[in-house]
């Protein structure tokens, strides 16, 4: 999915962040067991095509979901608040697809497993052409 595509891209590629997350734990997709934390995922939720007069146009608007997944609630919100600045108000060409918008849709929640891992998300409205 290029949505998914172009928001890993823009976090593996994020000095400060990875600093924090190395951009080999940026996954597209659900996190392999046992990986070393923090990571984080990045998930498609859904999409939309809207229905155009013009046939020829590919514009979709899909939600991301950039989960954070960490030893201590403390990482986890770090490493969110390293994503968010990782993601501002953007547009143009990510990874060769064309962005038209990335903008934060909604947080959280907050949570944890009896693994005691620490989870929270964020979900991203991507807006880009196929």
């Amino acid at each position: 999915m290029s949505d998914v595509k172009a928001v890993r891209y823009l976090l593996a590629n994020n000095a400060p962040l990875n600093a924090q997350v190395p951009a080999v734990r940026v996954i597209g997709g659900v996190l392999p067991q046992g990986i070393e934390l923090p990571a984080i995922s990045v998930t498609h939720v859904s999409t939309v095509r809207p229905q155009m007069v013009n046939a020829a146009s590919k514009l979709c608007v899909s939600r991301v979901q950039v989960t954070v997944m960490a030893a201590s609630y403390q990482s986890q919100k770090d490493v969110m608040a390293l994503v968010r600045a990782a993601l501002p108000r953007s547009r143009g060409s990510v990874n060769g697809v064309a962005v038209d918008s990335i903008l934060i849709d909604t947080e959280g929640p907050d949570f944890t497993d009896e693994a005691g891992l620490y989870m929270g998300s964020i979900d991203y409205r991507v807006t880009y052409t196929e």
